[in-house]
C-alpha cells in the first residue's frame, strides 16, 4: 500500500496545485469583474445547483469555487480508495477487532 501511495503522491500534488491555481485565478477574476460591474445574463446549472446572476464576475467566482471543491473531493476519494479504509475511525475499529 505504501508503494501505491508513494507512486500516486506526485500526481495528486500536481492535480491539487493546478486546480488550486486555476480556481484562485477564476475566483480573483470573478471578484474583479464583479467590482467593475460587468454584466450579462448568466445561468449555471451544475451538480444539482442553479446559479442565476446578471454579473459575470459572480458566475466566474462560482465556477472557480466549484472547480476547487470537486477536485479536492476527487483527490481525497482517490486517496481513500488507495488506502482501502473508511477513514481513520474505520481503520481503528478494524484494528481493535483483530
Amino acid at each position: 500500500m505504501a508503494i501505491l501511495i508513494r507512486a500516486a503522491s506526485p500526481v495528486w500534488k500536481l492535480i491539487i496545485i493546478c486546480a488550486s491555481i486555476l480556481g484562485a485565478v477564476l475566483l480573483v477574476g470573478g471578484i474583479l469583474l464583479a467590482v467593475m460591474s460587468r454584466s450579462a445574463e448568466t445561468t449555471i446549472k451544475l451538480l444539482g445547483n442553479e446559479l442565476s446572476s446578471t454579473s459575470v464576475g459572480v458566475a466566474l467566482a462560482f465556477i472557480g469555487a466549484v472547480l476547487v471543491a470537486v477536485t479536492l473531493a476527487g483527490v481525497l476519494f482517490s486517496l481513500n480508495k488507495v488506502t482501502g479504509g473508511d477513514g481513520q475511525a474505520g481503520d481503528a475499529e478494524a484494528r481493535r477487532r483483530s
